[in-house]
């Protein structure tokens, strides 16, 4: 599941073994996201213990039980107030807050699901994350608002989120665990670039890269952020290295890029 690149962050080495092979864990994978992304860390270890606990309290081992004490008894919801607050992609604040983004919300009810036994899966509809039953398959919950769709519902908030594109069935398929976690950080990405927050955005960045399925451009964005930093040195490193870890024109041109950072420091 990981890509060559080893950075030395004990946080991200935790993250690395959180998505290594068989090993994936979902809850792992998004809480060492958060511990290693937000500027105070995360209490992993608190965040499992509220997980255990909120899977505890489930009296229906059911899609509705998960639903009915997540949405209903502890008031967890979308945050439509501040949707593109960074903690709202960190599964320990969402915890702490009971607010959150569709994904991260998605994460909650699976890993509470999980534990207990209800057997959930995250489901990457383009705009709207769901998530699926595995008992059902043609239920969903719409993890923002705890709502339960059936398929006909979904593609009704497909359209009235992206009017005019065409709706796949395939969009309702099951989406694995590291193309959550990539989604998650993408997300992370696409707001600390938007805030102009380079020192998070390289936080993120650091993660993305340990993806297997990480697209070349984001070891550019990290080069970039880091550049900016004035960490240029480290930025020409990220680019050497990754021009060995992809093929044909990606390859060359990172390590293009890489070469013209190293002549800037000589």
């Amino acid at each position: 599941m990981t890509g060559e690149f080893e950075p030395s962050s004990d946080t991200v080495e935790r993250f690395r073994e959180a998505i290594s092979g068989s090993r994936f864990r979902l809850d792992a994978a998004a809480l060492a996201l958060a511990d290693h992304c937000s500027p105070q860390g995360a209490d992993v270890a608190g965040a499992l213990a509220s997980l255990d606990s909120l899977a505890s309290r489930i009296s229906e081992p059911t899609l509705d039980g998960v639903v009915r004490l997540l949405y209903r008894d502890e008031g967890f919801v979308g945050d439509r107030e501040d949707y593109y607050n960074p903690d709202n992609s960190l599964l320990d604040r969402v915890l702490d807050r009971r607010r959150g983004i569709p994904i991260s919300l998605a994460v909650l009810v699976i890993e509470v699901g999980r534990r207990a036994g209800v057997p959930l899966f995250g489901v990457g509809m383009p705009g709207h994350f769901l998530v699926g039953d595995r008992v059902d398959k043609e239920i969903f919950i719409d993890p923002f608002s705890g709502a339960v769709i059936g398929p006909d519902g979904a593609q009704s908030m497909f359209r009235r989120m992206q009017p005019g594109a065409p709706f796949q069935m395939s969009y309702l398929d099951e989406t694995p665990p590291a193309h959550i976690v990539l989604r998650m950080l993408n997300n992370l990405r696409m707001i600390h670039q938007h805030q102009r927050d380079n020192r998070s955005l390289v936080r993120a960045l650091e993660l993305m890269i340990c993806l297997e399925d990480c697209p070349s451009e984001e070891y550019r964005h990290l080069a970039a952020a880091l550049d900016i930093l004035g960490r240029t040195d480290e930025a020409a490193r990220y680019l050497d290295q990754a021009s060995e870890r992809y093929e044909g024109p990606d390859s060359q041109r990172l390590a293009s890029e890489a070469t013209r950072l190293w002549a800037r420091l000589n």
